[in-house]
């Protein structure tokens, strides 16, 4: 069964957004359209990561054999391509702090030295159930 996280809307999200419309307002006040037609193309887009941002575990089965794997999806919606990474292939899970410790967010470690980050709006569920999939 799949199980799915959603992105956590953080306050540095939000502050960005905030600044763009804000910064596009000046520019259409300005009448210098084209900028702030271009700044509200990268707001919508902003806007698309955050609201869409998933992280799907689910279980494939390939065609041509019999035993099924484990998969941590990444999806950051409509304008890029999700990311694969096989569960048992998960070494590491650390929970870190940034920008003065006002965001947090999980460095997943796998392969063969390959980070990623994660935000999960429940993170403890996310570790837990990592944890529960790579134990399988």
């Amino acid at each position: 069964m799949d199980r799915r996280f959603h992105q956590r809307f953080t306050v540095a999200a939000k502050s960005g957004i905030a600044l763009f419309v804000l910064l596009a307002f000046y520019f259409f006040w300005a009448k210098k359209a084209i900028v702030g037609l271009f700044l509200i193309i990268i707001v919508v887009g902003m806007i698309e990561r955050v609201i869409h941002t998933s992280y799907i575990f689910r279980r494939v089965k390939p065609i041509d054999r019999d035993e099924e794997h484990e998969f941590l999806i990444i999806d950051k919606g409509r304008f890029s391509f999700n990311m694969n990474i096989p569960v048992e292939e998960i070494t590491k899970v650390t929970p870190m702090k940034s920008n003065f410790g006002l965001s947090h967010y999980l460095l997943l470690e796998y392969g063969a030295g390959n980070l990623t980050t994660v935000m999960p709006e429940n993170e403890q569920a996310f570790i837990e159930e990592l944890k529960r999939r790579r134990t399988k």
